[in-house]
């Protein structure tokens, strides 16, 4: 071997040792930052999904992207949210946290960036004397004028004896309420979960805000373990507007059966509602009715709807059918997978899926190993004029991973009739 191999080989060496001193060097000063901003006053999380659809002209289909960063110091956080979606910055949120102690305050502010309008912003002051905590919610939402302005505040107090045992609250109205506000962007792009906006206090209802404009008081109660009782008796400027009364008994006679019984009373008319549900250590079946008649006669019960749940080695089968999807739809499951009336999914900001998909098959298994989590999903949909066998309409499926609790990967298919419609890839990180 020649003199001039033999160096050039050893520089080879010297550099492959360089390019490796390098990496490693690189290495530990992404884990040393990590390990900085893990313990430091900054955190937050990213997530962002794309979506890529062979069947249209534009491949790429959908885009969506949420930026959440908070700083901590002591009792102090501050917060910003953004969000995106394809046609560009479509939220921002800016968020305020002080809690010392006893006394607690926390704010937030919506924007919409692209007109760089001021949308919605709400504080709540809170006094915790424990059983006792008062808060009170202040509101106001935008108008292009600022006469147009609308604003008001609840003062809530809020009693709990016993461990939620028995529980007594009375939310005083002055120009608003906690029935809660829901702001919605439209977009060309198509539907997005970020398009939605859901709050509590809602300054909307009308009313002098620095004077009384309602009362709500709620009182719950849980007897022998097996009975649970809420009244909720809600007060006007008139007057008397609505008493509901909701008693379930749990574990009838001891076995897997439960019953909610839900009555309503108004000065303009009187409801009833009859809940059955079935329970057992491995699942739960829920029935959906609503009965049936006139004033106090009672003619007869119609099912709505029908729910089948099952729990088993980290494994959970769920089956929800909507009997009667004319006026009734599926919430999502971060709305509770519930059969609901369509006009009260639209009152209380609940995502739904569209009314044509009159079942929804899910299938979700987690398996934990060492200091990852792998995820597999599954949910089928039946629709109703499809004319195919049983009626299917479209699936999604999707995998996922876990790495240490702050890094996730997913990616996910969509399949209707008309054959392959997306491919969808996320990320999210947490540090």
């Amino acid at each position: 071997m020649t003199a001039w191999n033999e160096d050039r080989i050893g520089g080879e060496r010297e550099q492959d040792m360089r390019y490796r001193v390098v990496l490693l060097a690189a290495l530990f000063v992404l884990l040393g930052a990590w390990a900085g901003l893990a313990v430091g006053p900054f955190s937050g999380s990213w997530e962002v999904e794309i979506g890529l659809s062979p069947q249209q002209t534009q491949v790429f289909s959908a885009f969506s992207s949420t930026l959440d960063v908070r700083f901590s110091v002591a009792f102090l956080t501050l917060s910003a949210t953004s969000d995106f979606i394809e046609s560009g910055w479509i939220w921002q949120e800016l968020g305020l946290k002080v809690d010392p102690g006893i006394v607690s305050f926390e704010g937030v502010v919506l924007f919409e960036p692209q007109s760089g309008s001021f949308v919605y912003a709400q504080s709540i002051l809170a006094f915790d004397f424990c059983p006792v905590t008062l808060r009170f919610y202040g509101a106001m939402v935008g108008a292009p004028d600022p006469a147009d302005l609308q604003y008001g505040g609840v003062l809530d107090v809020y009693v709990d004896l016993g461990g939620g045992m028995v529980t007594l609250e009375s939310a005083t109205l002055f120009g608003a309420d906690l029935s809660g506000i829901i702001f919605t962007q439209t977009s060309s792009d198509g539907w997005s979960p970020l398009l939605t906006k859901t709050y509590l206090a809602d300054p909307a209802i009308g009313g002098d805000p620095c004077c009384f404009s309602g009362e709500v008081v709620t009182f719950t109660a849980e007897l022998f373990n097996c009975v649970t009782l809420e009244s909720t008796t809600t007060l006007t400027l008139a007057g008397f507007d609505s008493q509901e009364f909701e008693v379930s008994f749990l574990h009838i006679l001891g076995g897997p059966v439960n019953v909610t019984l839900d009555y309503v009373f108004s000065l303009q008319s009187a409801s009833h509602t009859f809940t059955p549900s079935l329970e057992s250590d491995f699942g739960c079946v829920k029935v959906y009715t609503d009965l049936l008649g006139t004033g106090a006669t009672i003619t007869g019960i119609t099912i709505t709807g029908l729910a089948v749940e099952v729990t088993l080695a980290g494994t959970t089968f769920r089956s929800i059918s909507n009997l009667d999807p004319t006026v009734h739809v599926i919430t999502t499951p971060e709305y509770g997978s519930l059969v609901e009336l369509e006009s009260e999914a639209i009152e209380s900001g609940h995502l739904y899926y569209p009314a044509e998909y009159w079942e929804v098959v899910s299938l979700l298994s987690e398996t934990p190993v060492g200091g990852t989590t792998f995820c597999f999903s599954a949910d089928t949909f039946f629709g109703t004029t499809t004319g195919l066998l049983f009626d299917w309409a479209m699936s999604e499926m999707g995998v996922g991973i876990t790495i240490a609790g702050f890094f996730t990967v997913r990616t996910g298919i969509v399949v209707d009739t008309t054959g392959f419609v997306e491919w969808s890839i996320a990320l999210a990180i947490d540090w």
